[in-house]
């Protein structure tokens, strides 16, 4: 009888524009990490599935991404994902080993969000903090963050494609105000991240907007009023330095 396949512990969505030395790099630094310590999925969303024929592996699967967008790519690949957990990495990011125990640990405490910190470009680590209200400040960063897959897909649905480079602040938002999603913290560094990506580049100007009333919607009155002062007071440094 053939073996039975497990569900997969974690499913790893990686989507791609081409495949270069920096996917490749990606994709072996996740089997590295993963092998033979928890069962796990790739899921690579690409633009052209015959460059990335000759990759192919038990271990991935390839789909063809059904229309541009970073989140639309991740909304297939989270549409198809069959794992407890669901990551989502860039082609330009390496996972690193402590991926595991986070995954492991957090698993064991029934997390619904588990939350690490990260490798960020040349030199720092960018620390993702388990208080909700961080992210009126900063957004965590997704190469630090591993999602129950039935939570995200119940509470969120899918990534709101009207975000061009910030869909996952909203749903952190949405996920991290609801008191019945547990959020743990895995203190060691999961992932290095490029800082390359499309939201280090592009402003997202429909976030940017929808912000203050998101925070008061989810946060309250307080951290919606902090938002306020601070783009004020941002905005009066920007003028005295024009001066």
């Amino acid at each position: 009888m053939p073996k039975e396949r497990l569900t997969p512990d974690v499913s790893i969505v990686l989507p791609a524009l081409t495949m270069n030395g920096d996917y490749l790099r990606c994709l072996y630094s996740i089997r590295a990490a993963l092998s033979f310590k928890v069962e796990y999925e790739i899921i690579s969303v690409v633009r052209d599935l015959d460059t990335f024929t000759g990759i192919g592996n038990s271990d991935l699967k390839l789909l063809l991404e059904d229309g541009p967008g970073i989140y639309r790519a991740m909304n297939l690949g989270l549409e198809r994902a069959t794992g407890k957990y669901i990551y989502f990495i860039g082609q330009d990011d390496i996972l690193l080993p402590d991926s595991v125990t986070a995954i492991t640990s957090g698993s064991k405490d029934n997390a619904d969000v588990i939350i690490a910190n990260v490798f960020w470009g040349n030199g720092r680590i960018h620390r993702n903090y388990v208080l909700r209200q961080s992210l009126v400040w900063t957004n965590w960063c997704h190469q630090g963050v591993f999602y129950r897959r039935t939570t995200f897909l119940q509470v969120i649905k899918s990534f709101p494609l009207e975000y061009r480079t910030q869909a996952d602040h909203y749903s952190n938002i949405i996920l991290s105000a609801s008191r019945s999603v547990k959020v743990t913290k895995y203190n060691g560094c999961v992932a290095w991240y490029s800082a390359t990506g499309l939201s280090t580049q592009l402003p997202d100007l429909i976030f940017r907007s929808a912000f203050p009333t998101l925070v008061r919607e989810h946060y309250g009155l307080f951290s919606y009023t902090a938002v306020i002062l601070r783009r004020a007071l941002l905005k009066c440094i920007r003028l005295v330095w024009k001066n």
